[in-house]
């Protein structure tokens, strides 16, 4: 009897087994021996397998085979991420654009799409709501996609189901913002912890600590992840800084100086984008912050 194979994707990672979606159900399975033996690789969620069944009345296999990565996240470690998105809201806890900055910088330093959430717009007046826009609007006309969501109002729920649909998506936020109370409208079956927003700096406390893919269907995975995950950047040559912030980017070659780093430097295009208000100030200060932080870095690997 020829051995029953299938495609499937690494739901979640249990301390003996992983839990794989495939198109017919999902399989609890062990992984082949040779796969263990492989260095320096180790099976993440998120991973495209094959799977061999050995049982199917107990739905049980074996991982006999890995698809190469379009991705990856090594903290916490996920495979084959479509988009990331980023939950913030603009009170409760206050808006952080430097938490903003340097989400986007890891997501683009990690090969992966980027999507800005603004949730909880239920609670801003006129004014915050209109503060907020010129905020969304810098980050709209360099390219990245923003939503509003509000959980009391159910809006924006379905945009953000939208978005999510035929992907594989991390959600990702700083404590508070309301991540897993979205999380809980996408997917009402599912309990997802909560903590109320407290503290001087009105954050809350990480709730999220096991990683797993939910299944809105055969195409669409989701995956509820730690903020740190991506504010706390990676490592690059801080010459290429830049590349992460397209707007400093575009206009790179465009300064009197060809070794200039956009700090305060006679005849600095982005300087002077930034006094018209076409850079945002916020965004020239975490690019500048970044640089250092990738320099002291590179300083210390020779220390």
């Amino acid at each position: 009897m020829p051995e029953l194979t299938l495609d499937g994707v690494v739901v979640e990672e249990q301390k003996n087994y992983y839990m794989v979606s495939t198109q017919k159900n999902d399989l609890r399975c062990t992984v082949k021996g040779a796969l263990l033996k492989k260095r320096n690789f180790r099976i993440s969620a998120g991973d495209a397998v094959r799977v061999q069944i050995i049982n199917e009345d107990t739905a049980e296999g074996v991982i006999c085979e890995t698809k190469e990565r379009t991705s990856f996240l090594p903290r916490p470690p996920l495979a084959n991420l479509s988009q990331v998105v980023f939950v913030n809201c603009f009170k409760h806890p206050s808006l952080d654009t430097e938490a903003i900055d340097r989400f986007l910088f890891s997501s683009t330093a990690y090969g992966i799409e980027a999507v800005i959430v603004f949730n909880k717009r239920d609670l801003l007046n006129d004014g915050e709501a209109a503060e907020l826009e010129a905020v969304e609007c810098h980050y709209r006309n360099i390219g990245y996609k923003t939503l509003h969501t509000s959980v009391p109002k159910k809006q924006g729920i379905s945009e953000l189901i939208d978005q999510c649909r035929g992907k594989t998506s991390a959600f990702t936020g700083l404590s508070g913002v309301g991540k897993s109370s979205l999380l809980s409208l996408i997917f009402p079956h599912v309990e997802f912890k909560t903590n109320l927003v407290s503290g001087a700096r009105g954050r809350g406390t990480h709730t999220t600590t096991h990683i797993k893919l939910w299944a809105l269907n055969k195409e669409t995975f989701i995956a509820d992840t730690p903020g740190f995950a991506f504010v706390d950047v990676p490592t690059v040559d801080e010459e290429t800084v830049v590349e992460h912030f397209p707007e400093i980017k575009d206009v790179t070659g465009q300064c009197r100086f060809n070794n200039c780093i956009h700090d305060a430097e006679p005849g600095c295009k982005v300087a002077e984008l930034v006094d018209s208000g076409v850079i945002a100030s916020w965004r020239q200060k975490h690019y500048l912050k970044i640089y250092r932080e990738m320099l002291m870095r590179r300083k210390r690997m020779y220390v």
